[in-house]
């Protein structure tokens, strides 16, 4: 385990980078894939026996009817740049899913409107990588999309990975990348070349569950319904982070969360006597906004050096014991996100099998092959400045450059986004409303109104409120439907504000959070009414 690094072609003084890099890129050593159990990785061809050959001559793209806004916020019925400053985005879903999932992709569109993107649903049937990613170079104005169960996966083989091993592999940058050539120069299926500006455009996320083939409703019921408790306050969210780095790797430090996360509230663990599997199982079940795990690993599980030996802890911890309790994971664990092997372990840090407890996880960076995320601060720094994941995953990918060398291949080719990559830690501080009660009719004049809610769990916070009336701004419309702002009160330091309602109209409240000059979402609306 933990052979020094051969290789040279690892450029660090190439990568473009605001600040001095903490970490000797150069000396790292290697990950390595653990065979714990012998296995034996899903190639290709495995892979493609479990779908019908008719699947991958075509595919059926089929757009899916928007969902119907409430009245009140009909303006986010159709795009514009206004309403939707973030931009657009696909939700990618297999058809067999389609059905079920339904009512949760609709609330999840919605969701995404509050957060300022323009999501359109589709249903994807068979087909093959090359149709999709065809699909996606043709959206005007794209920045991402999410993939919902399993949907073509593109594959790149290499005659040259680490130490002279033939590797196939899972690669979403096929995806990402959509102005590069990609090449299938055998004909089997696996693209080998990748030439061109090699720089990606978009970010991908991929939910694929680590049971059913990927196609777990089960799992992605649950999955859409944290991820919307999360977005609405009341899953919780935390300013904190832990690196768990073990060994080989223990000057990592702080990986760089530094970049995003105060470092005072990062728990670094990289001591060799303290990066055990004990340690490990301990740790994960702590409430955290990142998680940074460092350690030899497959498929299937982690292995943590000691003295005698190494502790491997299984994907069954994940799934049947212990839910891990963070919210967003970057896993530099070798090939550990490799999606299309089932029960693959970093699935179960964002999907939650019933029993044993509730997982709180997100999202899961990392690898589906020997390799990971390297040049951390390149990722964590975009953070800092309040971009979401899917936004510093293709920040991080950029400052690698337009073109990539070999150990560039061969470390970043398999790296994935699991989960949501609209979101990030802070996309749960949002206060809960708590008077005037929804609905709430008033019929007293003058009309002081109190307004409350409940503080964020995040010290020296602010808040913003605003206040909307309707028809004051525009006749028959609210004003943020106008393009505008009715009343705005800022640097509020506690949890109340009273101030006098306009007139005898419909009105509604929101408030969001600051802290440090970042503002974290906004609320939901929440309406009420006087009568006189």
């Amino acid at each position: 385990m933990g052979k020094q690094n051969p290789f040279s072609s690892l450029n660090v003084q190439k990568i473009q980078n605001a600040n001095r890099f903490k970490i000797r890129y150069d000396k790292v050593r290697n990950l390595e894939f653990i065979d714990q159990d012998k296995i034996r990785l899903v190639d290709v061809d495995a892979f493609r026996k479990r779908f019908p050959v008719e699947w991958f001559n075509y595919m059926e793209i089929v757009g899916q009817p928007h969902p119907l806004f409430p009245p009140d916020i009909r303006y986010y019925q159709n795009y514009s740049a206004a309403h939707f400053p973030k931009g657009k985005m696909v939700v990618a879903v297999h058809f067999d899913l389609y059905n079920a999932l339904k009512e949760r992709l609709n609330r999840y569109v919605v969701d995404l409107a509050y957060d300022g993107y323009f999501a359109d649903v589709y249903t994807i049937k068979g087909g093959r990588p090359l149709h999709l990613r065809n699909f996606l170079k043709s959206y005007d104005g794209l920045k991402g999309a999410l993939l919902v169960g399993s949907v073509a996966v593109p594959w790149f083989e290499m005659d040259d990975d680490f130490y002279g091993a033939h590797a196939e592999f899972p690669c979403d940058l096929f995806y990402m990348d959509l102005t590069g050539t990609w090449s299938d120069t055998d004909a089997d299926g696996k693209y080998s070349q990748h030439t061109g500006n090699v720089a990606p455009e978009i970010w991908i996320g991929r939910l694929w569950t680590p049971t059913a083939g990927g196609n777990d409703v089960g799992l992605l019921i649950d999955y859409f319904d944290r991820n919307h408790r999360f977005r609405v306050g009341q899953l919780g969210h935390s300013r904190s982070a832990l690196t768990l780095i073990d060994d080989d790797w223990e000057g990592f430090g702080d990986c760089g969360l530094d970049g995003t996360i105060p470092a005072a509230n990062i728990e670094v663990i990289t001591a060799p006597a303290s990066t055990t599997g004990p340690r490990y199982k301990s740790e994960v079940q702590d409430i955290r906004g990142w998680v940074q795990i460092g350690a030899h690993s497959n498929p299937f599980g982690h292995s943590f050096k000691k003295p005698d030996g190494s502790d491997w802890v299984p994907n069954t911890f994940l799934r049947d014991e212990k839910p891990p309790k963070g919210y967003f994971y970057n896993l530099f664990a070798c090939s550990n996100a490799r999606y299309t092997d089932a029960e693959y372990m970093a699935g179960w840090y964002i999907f939650d099998k019933a029993g044993g407890g509730n997982s709180n996880g997100l999202v899961a960076v990392g690898s589906t092959k020997t390799g990971s995320m390297l040049y951390f601060e390149n990722f964590y720094n975009p953070m800092g400045a309040g971009k979401n994941v899917g936004d510093a995953f293709v920040d991080w990918w950029k400052s690698i450059g337009p073109d990539h060398n070999l150990d560039e291949r061969r470390w970043f080719y398999g790296m994935v986004i699991l989960g949501d990559p609209t979101l990030n830690w802070w996309s749960g501080v949002v206060p809960q409303l708590q008077t005037p009660a929804p609905e709430t009719v008033f019929n007293h004049f003058p009309r002081n109104t109190t307004y409350s809610w409940t503080p964020v769990n995040i010290p020296g916070a602010t808040y913003t409120l605003e206040i909307d009336a309707f028809g004051a701004v525009a006749s028959g419309k609210w004003a943020a439907e106008a393009g505008s702002a009715f009343l705005v009160r800022s640097g509020i330091t506690g949890t109340s504000f009273s101030q006098p309602f306009v007139g005898a109209q419909r009105g509604r409240f929101r408030v969001r959070a600051q802290v440090g000059g970042r503002n974290f979402p906004w609320s939901e609306w929440s309406y009420f009414r006087y009568t006189v």
